[in-house]
């Protein structure tokens, strides 16, 4: 399902950028090459809306239907990028769920949101918009889980999310992707960091047929930081396209994206690590890091790291490693008494730990070691 002849009659090419204020500023275009060929059955008509659980811990939240918001805020053209224009036209005019989230919280524990949606047989189609708002100094967090109850139903989610981190504010947004076996996911993401803001972006897919995912976060001023922590499964004849972009444009910025995951089966994998440093992002620092390991021989990994400088005084740093199981571990584990699937379950669980301790909820993190139990 990975290869270089996207569909290029209808549009539906997940590489398709567009210019925006900031990418005027830069001679240099994300790779697309490699990309996923896309389904037949892409953009269903809209069919209700699904089962979705609501809750907010903590106070100066504020809450609003996506409805409500005024989307002439998005005219810009950088907010049709990452996925394709064609993805986020169709989610902004077929959206069946979303929200704005703005926080003013100062308190020393951020306010949490969390959000469950869960599809099944009747209810087999999300389509998602999301706005999530930090204003100056204040802290916000949420959290995204999306489940079924059918591994044999084809179900669909297309997302669109935009984080707003204002000066001095402290963002956490984490994603949990476990759907069915034969569902499709598609999942766009782009934040704007301000000066002194903090962004944390986790995001962890384990289920899903077709697993597209891209996150593009804007360094837009001094001291803005971004880290983005990422963790995937893929198993017999699943497609992973994974882009994770880092563009710099303000001095003395930070960014990290850590990616781990473990492929099985006959799936395949592309993954993209983005770091830009654009004219003005002078004394700024960016680093990016993926480890895969193989669990078959017939599994597909690529790894297309980029480093794109526009600036001199500036660090960039790629790293990555592919590879199959330590048989030297599993031996000692397995003369330890555990039997050699139950070693290859604790290897594979232990290498995604660096980011399972990110979530910072253990209730969270035991259900999603369950859920990663089962695919194994």
């Amino acid at each position: 399902m990975i290869n270089e002849n996207t569909a290029s009659n209808n549009e539906n090419s997940l590489g398709r950028d567009d210019a925006s204020s900031h990418e005027k500023a830069s001679s240099y275009a994300i790779p697309t090459w490699k990309r996923l060929t896309l389904p037949e059955t892409l953009f269903p008509v809209r069919s209700g809306e699904v089962v979705e659980a609501l809750s907010v811990e903590g106070n100066a939240i504020e809450v609003t239907p996506f409805e409500a918001f005024h989307e002439e805020w998005f005219s810009d053209a950088k907010y049709t990028k990452t996925l394709g224009e064609p993805f986020t036209s169709y989610i902004s005019n077929e959206k069946n769920h979303g929200y704005v989230i703005r926080s003013t919280s100062r308190a020393f524990d951020a306010p949490v949101v969390k959000l469950n949606y869960k599809l099944s047989t009747e209810k087999p189609l999300l389509v998602e918009n999301q706005l999530f708002i930090a204003e100056e100094g204040s802290k916000l967090t949420v959290v995204i889980d999306y489940t079924s109850d059918e591994n044999g139903v084809e179900l669909q989610h297309y997302g669109t999310t935009r984080v707003i981190a204002k000066r001095g504010s402290t963002v956490r947004v984490v994603k949990i992707q476990r759907l069915g076996a034969k569902a499709f996911n598609f999942d766009q993401n782009f934040s704007e960091v301000f000066e002194g803001a903090k962004l944390e972006l986790i995001d962890i897919q384990l289920g899903g047929q077709i697993k597209a995912v891209a996150y593009e976060s804007h360094l837009a001023e001094r001291h803005a930081f971004a880290d983005l922590q990422s963790l995937y499964f893929g198993d017999q004849g699943e497609a992973l396209d994974l882009s994770y972009t880092m563009k710099h444009f303000g001095p003395k910025t930070e960014s990290l994206i850590l990616s781990k995951g473990a492929l099985g089966g006959d799936s395949k994998k592309v993954f993209r690590g983005n770091l830009f440093f654009e004219k003005g992002a002078t004394q700024s620092v960016g680093r990016e890091k993926e480890y895969v390991v193989l669990l078959d021989e017939k599994v597909k990994s690529d790894s297309i790291p980029a480093l794109m400088c526009s600036e001199d005084d500036v660090i960039g740093e790629h790293a990555a490693s592919v590879g199959q199981l330590d048989h030297e571990k599993l031996f000692y584990l397995m003369s330890r008494g555990l039997s050699l699937e139950e070693a290859k379950k604790l290897v594979i669980k232990a290498s995604f730990e660096e980011v399972l301790i990110t979530l910072k909820d253990d209730g969270l993190k035991d259900s999603i070691l369950e859920a990663l139990d089962r695919r194994l």
